[in-house]
């Protein structure tokens, strides 16, 4: 009989190997390194039989921004079982005993990079971030003219800070993005040996901007970039740029926030792509509520009907107060209220709610669309209450 237990250190070794034979990823001291680094920072699941391991997820725990207020998310991956295990319920035993035990800590959000988008969508996931990427010849780059200041190439060490401080004063990543940790800055880009680092420093040699990236003779590919300023933005495109001579393209992935750089290319007609990224799910509804950040107005009252499949604590009949100020009171209710019509709720599944909380989708459009049902007044009335923007992820896990 199949048993869902949580892991600790002890066990890296099984988790090493089950990760590296269902993804099939080359078992080097260098990778098991890796692995044990972001181990140790996570809640670990696995699914075992007979005391043998044959499903695991992880989460790791993060902060994100969100228009002037933080979540606590849960960052999932690692999602894998052996192959004559899939399709016996052990990640969904694990998901369920996960989402339970992340709710029970009130962390009001979890990601994650989903093999299949449906998959997902059973345990509550779904789409809220996409990304864009470019790939410019070099020929095509944009020719900026040099400004004041200077760039400097510079060892991990010394960009750690720089590229926390830029990254988290962006206004794109205030919009449901990671808060960036020392150890998963150094996790993501300083245990790469082939990543490289520039800061861009103004004339008073105060960092304005960075690049993180990585350069060959086929291609010059910028991992990371983050700006504060307009001479920041040229100098770090004109450093770029200066690479026309040892690499042949250029290539860019970013989180898309709705609008493209290919307006300032020679050629606008640039190898571009958009694609769906990482799904997320509100997980205590309750907590992601009282403390979303809505919009200033009247003293409103709205009912909610909430699906929510693998989320029973979110499932069921809420009353949501906002006053005056855009401070909210949610309470969850036992069963519709009498004096509450159908007419009068707005229905909706966990996904669709994520979605629109967290800006993705717009309440009308989802209407629309018949994701959310309920009276056009209530939709625009709470619409007007929501926070615009579209949510912006540059960390993949």
């Amino acid at each position: 009989m199949s048993q869902v237990k949580k892991m600790n250190e002890d066990q890296i070794e099984e988790m090493f190997q089950l990760a590296a034979y269902a993804f099939n990823s080359e078992k080097t001291e260098k990778r098991k390194e890796r692995f044990k680094k972001i181990v140790k920072r996570s809640m670990n699941y696995g699914c075992f039989s007979e005391n043998h391991l044959t499903s695991q997820v992880i989460a790791i725990p993060f902060t994100v921004a969100f228009h002037g207020i933080s979540y606590q998310m849960a960052g999932i991956g690692c999602v894998s079982s052996y192959p004559e295990y899939r399709g016996q319920g052990g990640i969904s035993a694990i998901m369920k005993q996960l989402l339970k035990e992340l709710a029970e800590n009130q962390v009001e959000l979890a990601y994650l990079a989903p093999f299949s988008y449906p998959f997902y969508r059973k345990y509550g996931f779904e789409q809220i971030f996409e990304q864009i990427n470019y790939t410019v010849k070099a020929a095509d780059w944009p020719s900026m003219k040099s400004v004041p200041g200077k760039m400097r190439r510079v060892a991990f060490e010394e960009a750690n800070s720089i590229c926390q401080n830029i990254y988290g004063a962006l206004t794109k990543n205030q919009r449901g993005a990671v808060i960036r940790e020392s150890w998963w800055l150094e996790y993501t880009f300083g245990m790469d040996q082939e990543n490289q680092f520039a800061l861009y420093e103004d004339e008073e040699g105060s960092a304005k901007g960075y690049l993180i990236y990585q350069s060959s003779a086929e291609r010059f590919v910028i991992k990371d970039w983050g700006y504060l300023t307009e001479q920041a933005f040229q100098s770090i495109v004109r450093f770029v740029g200066s690479h026309n001579g040892s690499s042949q393209e250029f290539y860019l992935e970013t989180g898309f926030d709705g609008h493209n750089l290919s307006y300032l290319m020679q050629a606008p007609l640039v190898d571009m792509k958009i694609t769906p990224f990482m799904m997320g799910r509100i997980i205590d509804l309750q907590s992601f509520l009282n403390k979303y950040p809505f919009k200033t107005g009247d003293n409103e009252r709205y009912y909610l009907k909430v699906e929510d499949t693998y989320g029973s604590w979110n499932e069921g009949f809420w009353e949501l107060l906002i006053n005056e100020e855009g401070k909210s009171t949610v309470r969850k209710l036992e069963e519709q209220p009498d004096l509450i019509s159908d007419e009068a709720l707005l229905v909706s599944s966990i996904q669709s709610l994520t979605q629109v909380f967290m800006g993705y989708r717009t309440i009308s459009e989802l209407r629309f669309f018949g994701k959310i049902s309920g009276k056009e007044k209530l939709i625009s009335s709470l619409d007007k209450r929501l926070v615009k923007g579209i949510p912006v992820l540059e960390d993949y896990f």
